[in-house]
């Protein structure tokens, strides 16, 4: 492999050209989540999309009921997994994550937490009264579950708000999980009666798993990438790699003079669909191919970062991605007749329309 086949490889290893990941207890849309580790998901309807693309090999006819389903059973969760920003994530294995992730956030955030004023005794009477509100009434949107800290005079900011929730849910005492019928949005519950069968690991091994998953579904990755993408330290993340890699479990490779790491058989994998990945693909803004790099050079030229992140104010617009790198920007037409899409190209960069017209036929964001 060289450089220039990173892209189409890191395609393949994520599941957007190729099978799916292997069968497993959990449903198709919940192995994908498995699969990919966590799925950035502040733009959740985006995040429903990048979760069905990943289905449409093995299952062409998967749209986003499948992803819904997935999640309203239980299988699939969303909290605040890392980098202080909200994720999808499989249930069972959002509390070794947390316990990766979860006080090393609470840590970044303390200066926030003091300059809100907010204490221990108003974190512990704010679970108090997540607990009870959603014991009584169930499953709480946002709003209902602000409306039930209203006894702790807190201050109504936004970021009063957001801290006590993030608060609770990165000590793993609340989690959004149900889908909020015909919206793009979740309800929160109680982590302890929701997730019923969680996995448990130490923290060497919770790590290791995590940099598995990583690895084999990201790669070729290199260390930056994965530090990047946890928001933990290298130097733990080299040693689960590099124990990976002693096992056999991964492999370590060369690209150009740069060292990476990818699942044992991705070049084998690369063979046989380097070609089907030159298709045109419509992906969501916040799609893992875009945002599970440090290094996003090898499917999005960095000349072009600002047509995808306008003003870098972390809003990344939906991608159309060619020949594996992205050729410019894509939304939906807001005419009810007509062409689906309104594509806008990078500078120098062009895209065949009736493709990518074809592509939004059979597209997940519109059926």
């Amino acid at each position: 492999m060289d450089s220039r086949q990173i892209s189409a490889a890191r395609l393949i290893a994520q599941g957007l050209v190729g099978p799916a990941p292997e069968p497993s207890s959990l449903s198709p849309a919940a192995r994908v989540v498995e699969h990919l580790g966590c799925v950035q998901a502040q733009a959740l309807g985006g995040a429903l999309v990048s979760i069905a693309l990943r289905l449409r090999h093995d299952q062409p006819e998967a749209d986003l009921d499948a992803v819904r389903s997935a999640i309203d059973s239980g299988e699939i969760v969303r909290t605040w997994t890392q980098r202080g920003t909200i994720h999808l994530t499989t249930a069972k294995d959002l509390g070794w994550i947390l316990g990766l992730t979860g006080q090393r956030t609470l840590k970044a955030v303390a200066k926030r937490r003091e300059f809100f004023g907010i204490t221990d005794a108003i974190v512990d009477s704010a679970a108090q009264l997540a607990e009870d509100a959603i014991r009584s009434r169930g499953a709480l949107t946002r709003q209902e579950l602000l409306d039930a800290f209203a006894p702790l005079d807190a201050g109504d900011e936004y970021g009063h708000e957001r801290y006590l929730i993030t608060t609770l849910a990165l000590h793993g005492i609340i989690v959004q999980a149900p889908m909020i019928e015909d919206k793009d949005d979740m309800r929160y519950v109680l982590t302890a009666d929701w997730v019923k069968e969680p996995v448990h690991h130490d923290t060497e091994a919770g790590l290791r798993e995590w940099m598995l998953r990583f690895v084999i579904s990201h790669g070729p990755v290199t260390i930056d990438d994965a530090a990047r993408w946890t928001a933990l330290p290298k130097t733990g993340i080299r040693k689960a790699i590099l124990s990976l890699v002693d096992a056999g479990d991964v492999a370590g490779v060369t690209i150009d003079d740069r060292e990476f790491f990818q699942a044992p058989d991705l070049e084998d994998r690369l063979a046989e669909w380097e070609s089907s990945a030159q298709e045109i693909l419509l992906l969501p803004g916040f799609d893992e191919i875009i945002l599970g790099y440090k290094d996003r050079s090898p499917t999005l030229d960095p000349a072009h970062e600002k047509a995808v992140v306008p003003g870098g104010n972390g809003m990344f617009k939906n991608t159309v991605i060619d020949g594996t790198r992205a050729r410019g920007t894509w939304k939906r037409s807001p005419r009810k007749t007509g062409p689906r899409l309104i594509v806008e190209p990078f500078a120098g960069q062009s895209i065949d329309f009736d493709l990518a017209e074809a592509a939004a036929s059979t597209h997940p964001a519109f059926t």
